[in-house]
């Protein structure tokens, strides 16, 4: 299965995120939550999973319990979800 997200703990392996751990929500407010410290990045084709499963309403919804965005609408978060997925490489297999 594609690994979608990444988190660098456990030294030297780090942590894999495959579709079924990101079908988890408490999962997806872990991986915001490191992240935010930039232990954590998420992949172009993650965001496609998460915004495809979650929609941009729930993520959104998600994203405020981890407080990772500051962003305060949904339209003000799908920008913030854009950038985000333009700073993520194309292809999974860097993670």
């Amino acid at each position: 299965m594609s690994n979608l997200a990444f988190y660098i703990y456990p030294l030297p392996y780090g942590t894999n995120y495959t579709a079924n751990d990101l079908s988890v929500q408490d999962k997806v407010v872990e991986l915001f939550n490191y992240c935010q410290i930039l232990e954590g990045y998420i992949s172009r084709e993650g965001w496609d999973f998460l915004i495809s499963h979650y929609g941009l309403d729930k993520l959104f919804q998600i994203d405020k319990a981890s407080g990772w965005s500051d962003c305060e609408s949904v339209k003000e978060y799908s920008k913030w979800v854009e950038y985000q997925k333009e700073l993520s490489a194309n292809e999974t297999d860097t993670i």
